[in-house]
């Protein structure tokens, strides 16, 4: 509506500056009413020829691949208008200044002519150019809602991810009668209201994003007996940067996961987020146990989930590195983020 009601005060500024100009002109050796009365109606049949051709022939015959038509009917009204616009004009010519119908007119219907045929020509190109923007639009407007419906569906998978493994960690922790249980309960209502109503927003704090991040380690230290080691690096102001939220805690959850802290006592998890500009650096570590393979069998998203998201996103503005040698597990995430 709003595009429609530009197109309209832009076009109708141009002619009321054709107009001005020309009556101005005109003037000189017309008088002002009488030039004015002029360049209008010719002005009219010039609007008639351009908006004719642009709207009808060009939408109607062109753009449908009827070209012999469309060239037919394009020459036929550069004649008719031509010849309308030189009536008008040698109507008040003859009657203000007295011409004879001699070597002028003539002169005066091949320009009239000439000028109609140029007009034409600028309308079907104009209206040509107009459609491709359209469609562009159109088919870019289709893009963006489809991938907005992708990532929805995408972010739809992670919600109930969370809540089937944080409710069995509580469910474990009450059976064995956990101090822990009540407040991991706390934690997961927060963290739940975060995932629920902070995931349906495109762009979010990403200090909101690390708060969280904070809170799903606090949660996930709970369900252990022993302190678990898991450290959490953060270099760098992060205020203003906006991100999608939920990208980075299941990174987090993904590395937790892998992590062989049941089988192994030295087993480590290391989270790193840095700043570089407005590029965030973020990288996750872990050890692994290559024998336990019921991880990847089970329960999770997986990080290719969270690439497609990324894709969808930022486009090119991301670069996900993974390197899975050994007893490591290694995820380096850039992305590149604007300020909200």
């Amino acid at each position: 509506m709003k595009n429609n009601m530009f197109n309209i005060i832009l076009h109708s500024g141009f002619w009321a500056l054709y107009v001005l100009l020309f009556t101005m002109l005109t003037a000189n050796f017309l008088p002002l009413g009488t030039a004015f009365s002029r360049v209008f109606l010719s002005g009219l049949v010039l609007a008639f020829a351009f908006y004719f051709n642009a709207l009808l022939l060009v939408n109607i015959l062109l753009e449908k691949k009827r070209w012999a038509l469309f060239f037919l009917f394009a020459i036929l009204l550069a004649f008719v208008t031509g010849m309308v616009r030189f009536l008008i004009i040698n109507s008040y010519d003859n009657n203000s200044i007295g011409f004879a119908f001699s070597e002028t007119p003539k002169i005066l219907l091949n320009s009239s002519f000439g000028v109609q045929s140029v007009i034409i020509f600028i309308s079907t190109f104009y209206q040509l150019i107009l459609n491709r923007i359209r469609k562009e639009r159109l088919r870019q407007e289709l893009v963006n809602r489809q991938n907005e419906a992708e990532i929805k569906f995408l972010k739809a998978q992670i919600n109930p991810h969370f809540l089937f493994n944080m409710l069995n960690n509580i469910y474990a922790l009450s059976v064995t009668g956990s101090a822990n249980t009540s407040q991991m309960i706390l934690k997961l209502s927060e963290l739940l209201r975060y995932v629920i109503y902070g995931g349906r927003e495109k762009k979010l704090a990403l200090e909101r994003e690390i708060e969280h991040i904070d809170i799903f380690i606090e949660l996930f230290q709970m369900k252990s007996e022993n302190l678990l080691n898991i450290t959490f690096e953060k270099s760098g102001n992060f205020a203003g940067l906006v991100i999608e939220p939920m990208i980075l805690i299941p990174i987090v959850e993904n590395c937790f996961k892998h992590t062989d802290f049941d089988t192994n006592e030295n087993a480590f998890a290391k989270i790193i987020i840095g700043l570089k500009g407005q590029e965030v650096l973020f990288t996750t570590i872990n050890t692994k146990n290559n024998n336990d393979n019921q991880k990847d069998e089970t329960g999770g998203v997986g990080l290719e989930n969270i690439r497609k998201r990324l894709e969808l996103t930022y486009k090119d503005k991301f670069n996900m590195e993974i390197k899975n040698e050994g007893n490591y597990f290694e995820l380096k995430l850039k992305v590149t983020l604007g300020h909200g």
